[in-house]
C-alpha cells in the first residue's frame, strides 16, 4: 500500500514539474517578442529637383535678356542677394550725386556682395529690382539652379528680337554674332504627346548673340515692351512685365533707351556664353573693389555664390535648400521687406527722371519675421474730429437743442 501511495505521488510530482517547465518556456518568450523593434517606417522619397521650362525661364528673363551682356551678368548674380539689393537701392537714391571715384570709395564702407555694389553706378537697374521684388528671388534661384538653361533662355529670346526686327546695333548698343562651339545642335523636334512645350528646357542655339555698349565706358539700359518686341510672344499663360522708369515719355519706337551712365569698373561679370556661364573680369573687379584676386585663364575667375549675403531669405527651390542651407521664405518675398516701389534715380546721365523717394524703407533683415508688412503707422489720423463737446443737453428729450453747432459741408 504503501509503494502504491509512493508511485502517485510520484507520477504527480512530475506532471507539476513538467507545466512548471513549459510555462516558464512561454514567459521566458514573452519579453523576447516584446524587445523585437517594429519594422522601420518607410521613409518618403527626396523630393524632385524643381526645374522651371522653357515658358517659366522666358517670362522672367523677357525684361532683362536685351540688356548688355555685362549688366545681365551682373543682375543674375546680385539677384541670389535679395535683400542687398534692396538696401542698394535705398543707398543709390539718397546718394543721387556719388558716381566715379567717390563711388568706388563709398562702396568700400557697405558690406554688400561685390555684384551688388556694382550696380549703384546703374540706379535705374537698381530701381527696376527693388519694384520686382518677388521677380528678383525668382531670377536669382533660376539662375543658381539652373545656369545653362537660363543661358539658352536669353539667347532664344534675343534670335527672336532679332528676327523681328528689333535687336540691332545702334549708337548705344553693339551687336553681334559669334558660332557656338562644337557642331550645331539638332533642331527640336515636336514635343512628347501630352507634354505641355512649356515645361521643357531650352534648346541650346546655333550661334550666341552678343550685346556690348557701343562706348564700353557709357551704358544705356533698353526700354522696351516684352510682349511687343519679341514678336507674338510664344507663352500665353507666361507674360512677363513691363517697367520703364518714372518720367520716361512712351513712344512709338518698340526698343528705346533711358539715361546714359558711365560705369567704370563697377560692372565687373562676364557672360561666357558656350562655357563657363557667368565670370569675373578680375582687372575691372580689383580695381572697383580695390582687391587682389588671383585670375585664371584669360584673365577671368569663376564666380561663386555666398550664401553668407544672403541672409535670412529662404530658397523655394528644394534643391538649392539642400545645397546652401536656410529655410523656406513664407509667402512673397514681397512681403518681407519694406522696399520702396519708386527709386529711380538719374545719376550721372542725360535725362530727367523722378525719384518718389521712401526714404523711411524699415528694411527688415529678418525676413521671415516681420509679418506686419508695408504699416502705415501714420495714417494723418485726424484726431480732432469736430466733436463738439459742449452737447447743450436739454432734459426735455422730444426738444432739440437751439442754438447748437451746425457743420457746414
Amino acid at each position: 500500500m504503501r509503494h502504491l501511495v509512493m508511485n502517485i505521488l510520484s507520477n504527480l510530482l512530475r506532471r507539476f514539474c513538467a507545466i512548471a517547465t513549459s510555462g516558464a518556456l512561454v514567459l521566458s518568450g514573452i519579453p523576447a517578442m516584446a524587445q523585437q523593434p517594429p519594422p522601420a517606417a518607410q521613409q518618403p522619397p527626396p523630393p524632385a529637383a524643381q526645374q522651371l521650362g522653357q515658358g517659366q525661364l522666358e517670362k522672367l528673363l523677357a525684361p532683362i535678356a536685351l540688356y548688355p551682356d555685362d549688366l545681365v551678368a551682373q543682375i543674375l548674380t546680385a539677384s541670389t542677394y535679395p535683400i542687398e539689393v534692396v538696401e542698394a537701392a535705398r543707398w543709390a537714391n539718397e546718394h543721387p550725386n556719388v558716381q566715379g571715384d567717390a563711388l568706388q570709395d563709398a562702396m568700400q564702407q557697405q558690406s554688400w556682395d561685390a555684384s551688388v555694389k556694382g550696380l549703384t553706378a546703374v540706379p535705374q537697374v537698381l530701381a527696376m529690382m527693388n519694384d520686382k521684388l518677388d521677380w528678383v528671388q525668382q531670377v536669382g534661384e533660376a539662375f543658381l539652379a539652373q545656369p545653362n538653361d537660363v543661358s539658352n533662355a536669353i539667347q532664344q529670346l534675343r534670335a527672336r528680337a532679332a528676327a523681328n526686327g528689333n535687336l540691332k546695333s545702334s549708337k548705344q548698343l553693339k551687336v553681334s554674332t559669334v558660332a557656338a562651339p562644337g557642331p550645331p545642335p539638332p533642331p527640336p523636334g515636336p514635343p512628347p504627346p501630352g507634354i505641355d512645350p512649356a515645361s521643357l528646357p531650352p534648346p541650346p542655339p546655333p550661334d550666341y548673340i552678343m550685346i556690348e555698349p557701343a562706348d564700353p565706358g557709357m551704358y544705356y539700359v533698353p526700354i522696351y515692351d516684352p510682349m511687343a518686341v519679341y514678336g507674338p510672344w510664344a507663352w500665353p499663360a507666361y507674360s512677363p512685365f513691363y517697367w520703364y522708369p518714372p518720367g520716361y515719355v512712351l513712344g512709338a519706337a518698340v526698343f528705346g533707351f533711358g539715361v546714359g551712365y558711365f560705369v567704370g569698373a563697377a560692372l565687373w561679370s562676364h557672360y561666357n556664353w558656350g562655357g563657363g556661364g557667368v565670370t569675373i573680369n578680375v582687372a575691372r573687379y580689383n580695381q572697383f573693389n580695390r582687391t587682389n584676386l588671383a585670375a585664371g585663364g584669360g584673365g577671368y575667375a569663376n564666380w561663386q555664390f555666398n550664401a553668407a549675403h544672403r541672409g535670412t531669405v529662404g530658397f523655394q527651390n528644394a534643391t538649392l535648400r539642400q545645397q546652401y542651407g536656410g529655410g523656406t521664405t513664407r509667402g512673397s518675398f514681397r512681403n518681407t521687406l519694406q522696399g520702396n516701389r519708386s527709386l529711380t534715380v538719374n545719376r550721372g546721365g542725360t535725362g530727367s527722371l523722378n525719384a518718389n523717394v521712401n526714404r523711411n524703407a524699415n528694411i527688415n533683415r529678418n525676413a521671415n519675421v516681420n509679418r506686419n508688412v508695408n504699416v502705415n503707422r501714420n495714417v494723418n489720423v485726424n484726431r480732432n474730429v469736430n466733436v463738439n463737446r459742449n452737447m447743450n443737453i436739454t432734459r426735455n428729450a422730444g426738444r432739440p437743442p437751439s442754438g447748437g453747432n451746425k457743420q457746414h459741408h
